[in-house]
């Protein structure tokens, strides 16, 4: 990657991961090519996005996020695009029980409506698709054939390449250290390299964006990063690469096939600061715990492989994109909750259209703005 830094560009991409990457990919798209891109690792997808579970999921019970995944599954699977990406379109089945799997059930029945292929399905269709279910607990399941499982690094360096295609400049190894403000309005931003003065910057460090924020003279949003688990076995003979992901909402655990044999999470949920994400143990008992009580045949397995990763979260769930009300040039893309590589081509096209200053959908940039954080 290009290491020089520039005197001056138009637009400072701050993160190399999904968010950073779709804006910059959307922005050189519109025409807007003067773009660096700065990521502090030595490589990009690092953090949260090279740690995922690599899974395309579609219904969500807030409606504003929902839109927006199911905008971004079509546009990554469909649009027009110079680099191939793998994936395995296998579908999802989403596991409810009870009355608190209801808030879901109706977001699926609510996606189906706005023209997702999505619909309910009994115990014995959802044991059908994946026979150890016949020993879970649950009373419905959702069945979206078009999720999936899908390459993530491929996915991340079509944004990237298509960016550099479009003008964008990328450098790795170069964490932001400081950002200068003249006259209400972002002017540049200090590294290791040295100084670039730009119109925008773009803050989309993850589970840094609070201190990117900081460095500007504003005080953070509410965005907190959480810890999650994903452990994987070694290959199993009775394993079934040809599964959905399996998800149980209410129950907070998953599963999907992973070369032979299952990747699974116990979707913990630990606050944990910005930086290297420790392992805790605990968690391995957590989901042999959870998954003996809820679905024996997955409890006990032989682990392969387990690692830690963050997820950031806004206060209210939704993610954070747009223009910050107090200091003009500064924009989030943070906040994307586990969703930045299911959400990233709607997430970087919205963005792109908001500092380009195009048409936008009034309603989902007003559901997304940071300001809503600040009102009153």
């Amino acid at each position: 990657m290009e290491q020089t830094l520039p005197d001056r560009v138009d637009v400072v991409v701050v993160g190399g991961g999904f968010a950073g990457a779709a804006t910059a990919c959307f922005l050189a798209h519109r025409g807007i090519t003067d773009i660096l891109v700065l990521e502090a690792a030595d490589q990009f997808g690092a953090a949260a996005s090279g740690l995922n579970a690599s899974m395309i999921r579609q219904v969500a019970t807030d409606p504003v996020t929902g839109a927006l995944l199911r905008a971004s599954a079509t546009e990554i699977r469909h649009g027009d695009w110079a680099d191939p990406v793998e994936a395995r379109w296998n579908g999802s089945l989403l596991l409810t029980e009870g009355e608190r799997g209801t808030p879901v059930l109706d977001a699926a029945r609510a996606a189906a409506t706005a023209g997702l292929d999505c619909r309910i399905v009994d115990r014995d269709q959802a044991t059908a698709r994946v026979p150890l279910l016949a020993a879970a607990h649950f009373d419905h399941a959702i069945w979206t054939p078009g999720d999936g499982v899908i390459d993530i690094s491929a996915l991340l360096w079509r944004y990237l390449r298509a960016a550099k295609r479009g003008g964008a400049r990328l450098v790795t190894g170069c964490p932001v250290t400081g950002v200068e403000v003249e006259a209400g309005r972002v002017a540049a931003v200090r590294t290791p390299q040295g100084r670039t003065a730009c119109r925008v910057l773009v803050d989309a460090a993850g589970a840094w964006a609070g201190e990117i924020a900081t460095l500007a003279g504003l005080a953070p949003l509410p965005l907190t990063p959480y810890r999650r688990h994903l452990v994987v076995t070694p290959p199993q003979a009775w394993v079934d690469t040809s599964w959905p992901l399996t998800w149980h909402l209410t129950d907070d655990w998953y599963f999907r096939p992973e070369v032979g044999g299952l990747m699974l999470s116990p979707c913990d949920q630990t606050p944990c600061p910005a930086g290297p994400t420790p392992r805790d143990p605990a968690v391995l008992e957590l989901l042999a715990e959870r998954l003996a009580a809820r679905c024996p045949p997955l409890a006990n397995l032989p682990i392969q492989t387990w690692w830690a990763g963050l997820r950031t979260l806004a206060a209210d769930g939704r993610f954070v994109i747009g223009p910050d009300p107090r200091l003009s040039g500064f924009y989030w893309v943070a906040g994307l909750g586990g969703h930045g590589m299911t959400g990233s081509a709607a997430v970087g096209e919205l963005a792109a259209a908001l500092v380009a200053g195009g048409t936008v959908d009034g309603g989902i940039a007003r559901a997304v703005e940071p300001g809503r954080f600040l009102a009153g």
